[in-house]
């Protein structure tokens, strides 16, 4: 099976930077992009991706508060938040609402970028393996 994905993301330049880096990653499929809340909830509603690579801030709000809704929508969407706003405290928020993964744009760029990559071999197997929960 392959995977959907989507990016989460107000900035150009990243998401363009994302794009490049998940190119041609075996078994990732369909990616979709969203620059707002807005975008990503209807996304998340009528594709179910597998995994939504999300930065906290948007210009409609703080997606730390809809990570629960999209868990809700498609319960078998994993979220990998990948924010500026890298602290403790938000970290844990973020795993506490439903994200799998959390990392700090600045530092930890490449490890959603391999978290994709597991996720879509996963998915290309068919599911054949237990599911990785975090990173």
């Amino acid at each position: 099976m392959i995977m959907k994905l989507l990016i989460v993301e107000d900035s150009a330049p990243i998401r363009a930077s994302l794009l490049g880096l998940l190119e041609g990653i075996e078994g990732l499929g369909t990616v979709h992009t969203a620059a707002s809340l807005t975008q990503a909830l209807d996304i998340v509603r009528r594709e179910s991706p597998g995994l939504v690579i999300l930065d906290l801030q948007l210009p409609d709000g703080n997606a730390m508060h809809q990570i629960g809704t999209m868990k809700a929508l498609s319960p078998a969407t994993r979220i990998a938040v990948l924010t500026n706003d890298a602290n403790q405290f938000v970290r844990d928020k973020c795993l506490k609402a439903g994200a799998n993964w959390f990392f700090d744009k600045s530092t930890e760029f490449e490890k959603v970028i391999a978290v994709a990559g597991q996720q879509a071999r996963w998915h290309l197997a068919d599911h054949a393996e237990p599911r990785p929960a975090h990173a």
